[in-house]
C-alpha cells in the first residue's frame, strides 16, 4: 500500500487543522492585552483554539492557570482525534506527547519528594483515558520513592528508576541524574519503535528527526556547563549515550574543549556548522529551536504524506501552545514576552 493511500486521509486532515494556527499578529495583538481574561476571549475567536476556551466554565474565575489547563486539554483531544486515523501498528509512535508527559509527571513528582511537598503539585488533568502506564493518581499521592516506583509499574521508566534507586533507605536520587536517564529512556524507546515498525522515507526521515535532537540536546548541555558551570567536568553522565551525525570521537572533543567559545570553533566542521555561529548556549538553543519547528513545519506542509505527518503536527501545536503560555504570563506577571518565538510560530 503506497504511503498516501495509507495516511493521505491523515495528511489532509492535519494539513487543514494547522491551517487554524494562530499567527504572528494575534501573538503581537494579544501581548498589548491589560489581562488574561482578555486573552480568553480573543481566543474564544480564533479556530485553532475556540473548542478550549468554549469548555471553560466562565461563571467563575477563570485565571491564568484555569485558562493554561484548559488550553493543554484542547492538545489532548486533537490527539485523541488524530489517534483514530493512525494505523493501528503505528500507534505506539505516535504516542510520544504522551511518554512526554509521564516523563515530566514523573520528574515533577521528584521534585515534590525532594522539596517535601512544597514543590508544585501535578497539574489537574492531562491524559486521561489514553494510553498511559503510569497511575497519576498514585504519582500525585506518594510520599516515597517506593511510591513513586509503584505509580510507574509498566511504564517506560520503571526500571530506569529502579536504577537509581539509592541504597540508603529514605534517600532520593539525584535530580539531574535522574532526568538525564529517563530522557535516555524516551529516545531509546522512540529509536526501537522506529526501528521495528518504520521503512523506506519514513524510516529515513523519523531518524533524521530523533537524532538530530539528540544531537543538538548534547551540544546545548555540553555548552551549558562550558558556561555556567566551567569547572564541573561531570558532562557524560547527563550525556545522551547516542549520536546521529556526531561521531563519538567529536562528543569527546567537545567535552574536552576549554570553554564554550572553543566547543563552537569545533562545530564548524561538522554537519551544525550553522549552529556555529551563534552566540553561546542561548544562542544556539534559539537556533535549534528554529530548526526544530522548521524542519517540522516542512514534513507537514510539503513532505510525503506519512505517520510523521502527524508527529509533526503534534510537535508544531505544542510550540504553539507554549508560546500561548508565553504570552499569557507576558500579560499576567510583565514576563518578557518572547517576540522572535512568536514571529517564528506565527509564519
Amino acid at each position: 500500500m503506497s504511503s498516501y493511500m495509507r495516511y493521505g486521509a491523515l495528511s489532509a486532515k492535519v494539513r487543514a487543522m494547522y491551517g487554524k494556527r494562530l499567527r504572528f499578529s494575534d501573538f503581537e495583538h494579544m501581548a498589548a492585552m491589560p489581562s488574561e481574561q482578555s486573552v480568553l476571549e480573543y481566543l474564544r475567536g480564533q479556530p485553532g483554539w475556540t473548542a478550549a476556551v468554549s469548555a471553560l466554565d466562565t461563571t467563575g474565575y477563570v485565571g491564568r492557570v484555569e485558562l493554561e489547563e484548559a488550553l493543554r486539554q484542547q492538545l489532548w483531544k486533537e490527539y485523541r482525534g488524530l489517534s483514530h486515523f493512525v494505523p493501528k501498528g503505528d500507534k505506539l509512535l505516535v504516542a510520544f506527547p504522551v511518554r512526554l508527559a509521564e516523563l515530566e509527571d514523573i520528574m515533577t513528582a521528584l521534585r515534590r519528594l525532594k522539596a517535601a511537598g512544597h514543590a508544585k503539585p501535578l497539574p489537574a488533568s492531562r491524559y486521561e483515558q489514553l494510553e498511559s502506564k503510569v497511575d497519576r493518581k498514585a504519582l500525585a499521592a506518594c510520599a516515597d520513592y517506593d511510591g513513586l516506583l509503584a505509580a510507574t509499574a509498566g511504564s517506560i521508566y520503571h526500571e530506569a528508576l529502579l536504577h537509581v534507586r539509592s541504597s540508603t533507605a529514605g534517600e532520593l536520587p539525584d535530580y539531574t541524574t535522574t532526568e538525564a536517564l529517563l530522557r535516555s529512556t524516551y529516545f531509546s524507546h522512540m529509536y526501537r519503535l522506529i526501528h521495528k515498525s518504520c521503512a523506506g522515507e519514513t524510516k529515513k526521515v523519523l531518524l533524521r528527526a530523533f537524532g538530530e535532537q539528540v544531537d543538538l540536546l548534547n551540544v546545548i548541555h555540553i555548552l551549558r556547563l562550558k558556561t555556567y558551570f566551567p569547572g564541573d567536568g561531570q558532562y557524560y553522565s547527563a550525556l545522551f549515550p547516542f549520536n546521529y551525525r556526531l561521531r563519538p570521537e567529536k562528543i569527546k572533543a567537545l567535552c574536552d574543549a576549554g570553554d564554550s567559545a572553543a566547543v563552537l570553533a569545533l562545530l564548524q566542521d561538522t554537519p551544525y556548522a550553522a549552529a556555529a555561529q551563534a552566540q553561546g548556549a542561548s544562542g544556539v538553543e534559539d537556533w535549534y529551536r528554529r530548526e526544530f519547528y522548521l524542519f517540522n513545519k516542512r514534513q507537514l506542509v510539503t513532505g510525503e504524506p506519512s505517520l510523521y505527518t502527524a508527529m509533526s503536527y503534534l510537535t508544531l501545536k505544542e510550540m504553539e501552545f507554549k508560546m500561548l503560555v508565553n504570552v499569557i504570563e507576558s500579560v499576567k506577571y510583565g514576563a518578557p514576552y518572547d517576540e522572535s518565538f512568536a514571529r517564528l510560530i506565527g509564519e
